[in-house]
């Protein structure tokens, strides 16, 4: 029987739903066990429809947005009431994100700015609308505020595959199904294969069937198409490689979390806050609770042997922050000797940006990301999230990268730096700081 789901978006972009949209063809493999009750953004869905039903009759509900209007919050807690699980989808309903801002300021002085003072009303309309508009809340607040969430997605927007891992870790069922052939037979650089050049690629042991192909830009197969059922000739090349770590480079140590996340089918747990890491489970059980079953015996050596790696290596206790996850060099040529803005100069792309100058969150923002902004050159701003609440934010990050980075500047220094400290810090976060200052 499919399982019933709803979507929900609140005040937001909608974002988030578009980077689900965005798996296309990856979607194919889970529609058919999902009844779409209800999705305004992709169908005439009536609003009436949803409050038909039976509450607890629909099994999924995911929400998108932050609480900021009267409309906002019915909708909120109808969802709640209909769905058996909620889950809080995108930063907008995790933490509030960028709009939370303006809690900073009076609703009522908001409301003047926005309708009455703003420099583009010419046409003499100035004043609140009162026809057809849902009304303003005191403050914006995410969803956990005002229902009970039970599974948390973060990001802006969130991944696509972080998106649909988190669906099939519902319903229980692989994205992807093993394929007969590697990954490697469909490479479009095998003559220049990047194992040759020392490169950790793990496109012999992974299913065919990509269609991005990271190899031909030059960027090693992740296992995102999970174990194929046979393997390719270099998975013996490959093998050798995992079984002598400690010579390859941090950034290929790095992909191990991203490959084992991938190819075992374990959802980016820091982005997808249900069950528990998978370095977290090998670090504490010696394997992941996940099976691996049905696997071909290179691919289980090759498996088997990354994770008793990291059961083992100190440098691998936990990887819970996108610094975890970045390719660049920390304690590079680069020292920070000033603030940068981000519009100043143009950072290499080798050397970490906060030693470069900038202001980089992702010491203190949670993994899940794969460093995306990072990886174009654009500093971490903390979409997915801080890594621990309740802490004065701007101390914690000055705290760290100070300990942890080339920084010539002191606390103080650092901190009088930083033009705009809230918008900085807590960017994303600002509405559900929980506790914090």
């Amino acid at each position: 029987m499919a399982v019933k789901v709803a979507f929900m978006q609140l005040s937001d972009c909608w974002g988030c739903h578009q980077s689900l949209l965005n798996n296309h063809l990856g979607l194919l493999p889970v529609l058919p066990a999902l009844e779409i009750v209800y999705w305004p953004a992709v169908v005439d869905f009536k609003h009436d429809s949803l409050k038909a039903r039976e509450n607890g009759s629909v099994l999924v509900g995911f929400i998108e947005g932050s609480i900021r209007t009267n409309e906002d919050y019915e909708n909120v807690k109808l969802m709640r009431e209909k769905c058996a699980l909620i889950i809080a989808f995108g930063s907008c309903s995790c933490y509030g994100n960028v709009h939370g801002l303006a809690n900073q300021w009076n609703k009522d002085d908001l409301v003047r700015r926005k309708f009455s003072e703003v420099e583009s009303i010419a046409d003499g309309s100035s004043g609140e609308p009162t026809q057809h508009t849902p009304g303003f809340r005191d403050k914006i607040v995410n969803v956990d505020e005002i229902v009970n969430v039970d599974v948390y997605i973060a990001g802006c927007p969130p991944k696509p595959e972080g998106i649909v891992s988190a669906i099939v870790f519902l319903l229980g069922q692989k994205p992807f199904p093993m394929n007969d052939l590697a990954f490697c037979n469909d490479c479009s650089i095998k003559d220049n294969c990047l194992l040759d050049a020392g490169k950790l690629c793990f496109g012999p042991i992974t299913s065919i069937g990509c269609s991005l192909k990271c190899t031909s830009n030059g960027n090693p197969c992740v296992g995102c198409f999970g174990p194929a059922k046979t393997v390719d000739s270099r998975a013996e090349k490959l093998n050798g490689m995992t079984k002598s770590l400690a010579s390859i480079s941090s950034g290929d140590k790095k992909n191990l979390y991203e490959f084992l996340t991938l190819f075992l089918n374990i959802p980016l747990m820091a982005g997808f806050d249900l069950a528990g890491d998978i370095l977290k489970q090998v670090k504490k059980y010696g394997s992941p609770s996940t099976p691996l079953a049905n696997l071909p015996p290179t691919t289980e050596e090759i498996v088997g042997g990354l994770m008793a790696f990291l059961r083992d290596n100190p440098d691998f206790t936990e990887i819970s922050n996108v610094c975890d996850t970045c390719p660049r060099i920390i304690g590079s040529k680069s020292t920070m000797t000033r603030v940068k803005r981000d519009y100043e100069g143009l950072p290499n792309m080798d050397d970490c940006l906060i030693e470069q100058g900038y202001i980089c969150m992702g010491p203190v923002t949670k993994a899940g990301c794969g460093g995306l902004c990072i990886t174009v050159n654009t500093p971490c701003s903390g979409c997915y999230g801080q890594t621990k609440w309740g802490v004065n934010q701007a101390e914690r990050f000055a705290d760290t990268v100070l300990k942890q980075f080339n920084v010539s500047l002191s606390k103080d220094d650092l901190l009088a730096q930083v033009k705009d400290p809230i918008g900085t810090f807590e960017k994303f976060t600002l509405a559900s700081r929980k506790g914090g200052v």
